[in-house]
């Protein structure tokens, strides 16, 4: 009897050893999955002088839709700490800067410290897990030289995505943007063309007499000097 349990002992170890793995721990059997959460992007332009004003954009995907996201937030930075926070509430579509709610396409206004906000600057767009947002603020009080911006975006879950960003371009008084520029080319273009077709149409030279127009002229004068034959 003795070689028969020797030969059955690796079976009943590997046996045991396989019951043990499959009825061990869950949390060792399967790790728990974390739905997704947001997304963000942006970029903030515009002066930081008082007088001057900034566009702060920021650009959210949500799977599974936009509908599951809750706020999206700018925090102005100065020095490392926060100078000035704008919150946007999703369900409400109201904006609060400083102590004021800004309710978007009305004619609210809120002020901060450094910035403020009127309703029809807010706006909003929407489409599948897309969510984007621009804001229009008027700088009351200059920002600081180093001054970042966090873009921010949260789910109703609280999952919370972010994004640092610098000062993308400045425009100082007297100084033009893009948008200013590409005007101007494209007024410079229309006034040339228009210009050109004018000076155009009165150096056109009158038509040409046909040859075959003045020989038949006078074939037919002839003709009628002749007169008609007895």
């Amino acid at each position: 009897m003795r070689p028969v349990l020797a030969r059955r002992r690796p079976f009943v170890f590997l046996l045991a050893a396989a019951l043990l793995a499959s009825t061990g721990s869950p949390a060792g059997a399967q790790s728990p999955t974390t739905a997704p959460g947001p997304r963000v992007e942006g970029q903030v332009s515009g002066a930081s002088a008082p007088g001057g004003s900034l566009d702060l954009r920021a650009d959210v995907t949500m799977p599974g839709g936009w509908q599951g996201l809750d706020l999206v937030e700018a925090v102005v930075l100065g020095s490392g700490r926060e100078i000035e926070r704008l919150t946007y509430d999703i369900e409400s579509t109201r904006l609060k800067i400083g102590g004021d709610d800004v309710l978007t396409g009305t004619g609210d206004e809120g002020t901060g410290t450094y910035l403020s906000v009127r309703g029809p600057d807010v706006i909003v767009t929407t489409g599948g897990p897309y969510l984007s947002i621009q804001i229009r603020a008027d700088v009351v009080r200059a920002l600081p030289p180093d001054v970042r911006f966090r873009l921010s975006a949260s789910d109703d879950s609280g999952a919370t995505a972010q994004v640092s960003r610098a000062l993308a371009a400045e425009n100082g008084e007297g100084g033009f943007g893009w948008d200013v520029v590409l005007a101007a080319i494209v007024g410079a273009l229309l006034v040339g063309a228009f210009a050109g077709n004018l000076v155009a149409s009165r150096r056109r030279t009158p038509p040409k007499l046909s040859v075959y127009g003045a020989v038949q002229r006078r074939l037919d004068a002839e003709a009628g000097d002749a007169g008609p034959r007895p």
